[in-house]
């Protein structure tokens, strides 16, 4: 006798998504574009809060939403949460705390993994949205003790990127191919600043398209938040046999 278990009101999910609520278009290997993934995934989305409101007002009503909409993927059957911005890594503790089952804010937590792995004479280089975004604290509270490891370089002074994602407006357009010259060119950049960079880790979460790209161009590997949302749903997957 084959019995299934319910509690749940769908079913046939593991990863949760919790999305801000952005119109910037989001094309494949982007984490709000549902063809990213080789296996189903649910969006939460944050109705009215923007990046901003988390990231850098920290406003009580927008992380009140980032709590409930947690809580609703949890009680709904997800498995496990990933966020659609990696700078809300300074809310991973509090995500942590309120819900119970696993929770990944940011690609940055894969730090002290390839920290661990990497030679001591070598770098990691952190590319993000915004460099002013992240701190030594920040990098902390992921688990980097020695900040002489990482090079971080921003993507914020980068035209194209800046006007379809940092300051998106109407008619919301995306130039792909001047994104990925952009983000290429600010891989070139690191790499010829600091020799010891043998690693790229792209914090955010509309660099993603980019990493095949950018593992080409540059010839190291290069982590983002798709492997590790493969990761979180392949140890906690019951559905499907990957």
């Amino acid at each position: 006798m084959k019995l299934l278990r319910g509690g749940f009101p769908i079913y046939g999910f593991s990863l949760g998504i919790i999305m801000l609520d952005c119109k910037f278009p989001r094309p494949k290997g982007d984490i709000g574009n549902a063809l990213s993934f080789q296996f189903p995934v649910y969006y939460e989305i944050l109705e009215g809060i923007s990046a901003a409101d988390l990231i850098y007002e920290g406003k009580k009503e927008a992380i009140d939403l980032l709590i409930e909409s947690a809580k609703k993927l949890e009680r709904i059957g997800a498995k496990t949460i990933l966020t659609s911005c990696g700078l809300l890594i300074r809310y991973q503790r509090l995500l942590a705390e309120v819900i119970k089952i696993p929770v990944a804010t940011s690609s940055l937590l894969f730090l002290p993994f390839i920290d661990a792995f990497l030679p001591i004479n070598r770098k990691i280089g952190i590319i993000t949205a915004d460099v002013a975004a992240i701190s030594h604290e920040v990098l902390r509270q992921v688990g980097l003790i020695n900040m002489e490891r990482v090079v971080i370089k921003g993507m914020e002074m980068c035209e194209n990127f800046k006007k379809s994602i940092l300051e998106p407006s109407p008619p919301f357009e995306l130039d792909l191919e001047r994104v990925c010259e952009e983000t290429l060119s600010i891989g070139k950049k690191l790499l010829s600043e600091e020799k010891e960079v043998s690693v790229i880790l792209l914090e955010c979460t509309n660099l993603a398209p980019y990493s095949k790209d950018l593992r080409k161009s540059l010839s190291i590997p290069v982590f983002d938040v798709i492997q590790l949302a493969t990761l979180m749903h392949s140890s906690t997957n019951v559905y499907f046999d990957d």
